[in-house]
């Protein structure tokens, strides 16, 4: 007979709660490499400036992919044949992780010295967003968000997580304690907030971008940030899923912080391998090789339950592509 889960030693997930109040969500969880220190600088040092944008995501979301568009968008670097990769993070820096370092202040200090517009990657809630900002967010239905997640935080020693699946799916997604907490509750504020007229955002859709090759979202982003001179089947080929995988998996993150420079496994892994690539798979449904028949049932038991309390989130995805 199998070990129940609750009899043998609970596998912990290396994340922090935020505890201070930022006018933002309960409950909500940040990797160790982004401090409580960190969040608090950003809230109470930084800078924002008109024109400043953030791509605002729940990780696992196609944060890569949608910031690689927008420096070509911007930088034009398709004219040159080059693909921006994972130099993503110097044309938008991770904020929450940059004010995380000890050297914040000066971090901070080159920030305002760059030209506008800014740049910059985030995945904290809206309440650490200062503004004026605009804010660009990708959307992915959450049961592959979970599934990228997972073989996200067996794959980098940051997390320290050696959790099967199930206790993934169980104990860390559902009940908010991966990055940015509850997956509804993290998309429900943004998206009520947009409608409330308080902060000014593009929401796209993960799986419209993969059914077009990003062509649509290409000419949203362009129009968002505007940019009226680009080639979208260009910058299209150039952000392709072969070409982000190639150039997004040449490292992984050390315990402090630090990118290195190791090739990182280009292997996708399965339902019992986890795999280390940091972008994996990048395929719509692919929760349907993990997902078993009583956390289906697991699963559209929390949907209902949310129905109530993220009403946007419910009419953004609609309640039949949720309940799957």
């Amino acid at each position: 007979m199998s070990a129940n889960l609750s009899q043998i030693s609970e596998p912990k997930m290396n994340c922090i709660p935020r505890s201070f109040d930022v006018n933002a969500i309960e409950n909500f969880y940040t990797c160790t490499i982004v401090t409580k220190n960190g969040m608090e600088n950003v809230f109470n040092h930084f800078l924002p400036r008109d024109g400043d944008i953030y791509v605002a995501t729940y990780p696992k979301s196609g944060t890569t992919w949608t910031i690689s568009i927008l420096g070509h968008l911007v930088k034009k670097v398709c004219e040159k044949g080059i693909s921006l990769g994972f130099c993503t993070d110097i044309f938008c820096p991770w904020l929450d992780l940059a004010a995380s370092q000890e050297n914040w202040r000066s971090i901070f200090s080159k920030f305002e010295g760059a030209t506008s517009p800014r740049f910059f990657k985030s995945h904290a809630s809206v309440g650490l967003i200062k503004q004026p900002a605009r804010i660009i967010q990708s959307l992915r239905h959450p049961l592959d968000t979970f599934v990228s997640a997972w073989h996200h935080v067996r794959g980098k020693e940051v997390f320290e997580y050696n959790g099967s699946w199930h206790h993934f799916f169980s104990k860390v997604a559902l009940e908010g304690k991966f990055e940015c907490g509850d997956w509804f509750d993290y998309h429900e504020e943004f998206l009520r907030a947009s409608k409330e007229g308080k902060i000014e955002a593009l929401f796209l859709r993960y799986e419209d971008m993969k059914k077009d090759n990003a062509i649509s979202a290409i000419h949203e982003l362009a129009k968002f940030i505007g940019v009226e001179s680009y080639d979208a089947e260009e910058i299209s080929r150039a952000t392709n899923f072969i070409k982000m995988k190639e150039k997004s998996n040449q490292g992984h993150i050390e315990k402090d912080g630090s990118l290195s420079n190791v090739l990182v496994s280009q292997e996708v892994g399965d339902k019992n391998t986890p795999s280390k690539a940091h972008i994996r798979k990048g395929i719509v449904e692919d929760w349907k090789n993990y997902l078993s028949d009583s956390e289906l049932n697991l699963w559209r038991n929390y949907v209902q339950m949310k129905q109530e309390t993220c009403p946007h989130v419910i009419d953004f995805f609609s309640l039949e592509d949720l309940l799957c």
